[in-house]
């Protein structure tokens, strides 16, 4: 049975990555130019990117069209390695850009799971992490205040936990994650560069010390193409 041809043409992409003929970061030709090389409409050359995506072998920059997806990193969540660390250890070149730092209330959970009355002003650090020049993960930790007096005017851009360590004393002793897949809304699909509604595998991490008292609450939304989960059990 002939494949239909949205699948011809995302196998033949396929085949192009696969082999290293089309190199990571790379830009895909327009929409226009595929859709006159494999003699095809937009919508059924916009299947066959959508398979791809699928499968994580491409992604799509706001505006700027399809690019070839890098390789995933090995992570492990139950590790508070820095992810830095993480990265430069695989050998990948990571970045961190810090959108804000606020003092401010925060949703409901977030009061709850740090032990604060509501609308208690909070640390709210919003960081987008990059790999190789590319997005891969929003990051937004949550802070008593006043357990982490002046956390502001630190670089926020390096491992808070290294920092809560060698700043405040603080070190983690367990963690209690939460992980399930998630459609991402505007505000966050925007900073990961992504279409509203992308998928994104979703991380809660909340921290506790030697004595069980709360250290932050960390929140993690990766773009889906840009992990493998990798645990030793």
């Amino acid at each position: 049975m002939t494949k239909p041809h949205y699948q011809q043409i995302s196998d033949s992409i396929e085949a192009q990555i696969r082999s290293g003929a089309l190199l990571a970061n790379s830009k895909l030709p327009s929409e226009r130019q595929l859709s006159d090389a494999f003699a095809t409409t937009r919508v059924t050359l916009r299947e066959a990117l959508s398979r791809l995506e699928g499968k994580g072998l491409i992604y799509r920059a706001n505006r700027r069209g399809w690019y070839i997806t890098p390789g995933r990193i090995n992570y492990n969540p139950t590790q508070r390695l820095p992810f830095n660390e993480v990265v430069s250890g695989q050998g990948r070149h990571p970045d961190t850009q810090v959108l804000a730092r606020q003092l401010t209330p925060a949703e409901p959970a977030v009061h709850k799971a740090l032990g604060l009355a509501p609308l208690t002003p909070l640390h709210r650090v919003r960081r987008l992490r990059s790999i190789d020049g590319h997005a891969v993960l929003l990051e937004e930790n949550h802070l008593d205040p006043a357990r982490f007096p002046g956390l502001e005017r630190h670089d926020l851009s390096r491992s808070l936990t290294r920092l809560f360590e060698q700043e405040y004393g603080v070190r983690i002793a367990t963690m209690e994650l939460n992980m399930y897949p998630l459609a991402l809304d505007e505000e966050r699909a925007q900073a990961l560069g992504v279409a509203t509604g992308a998928a994104a595998l979703f991380i809660s991490r909340l921290s506790r010390d030697e004595e069980g008292r709360v250290i932050e609450l960390d929140w993690e939304y990766w773009r889906h193409d840009a992990l493998n989960i990798q645990l030793s059990v």
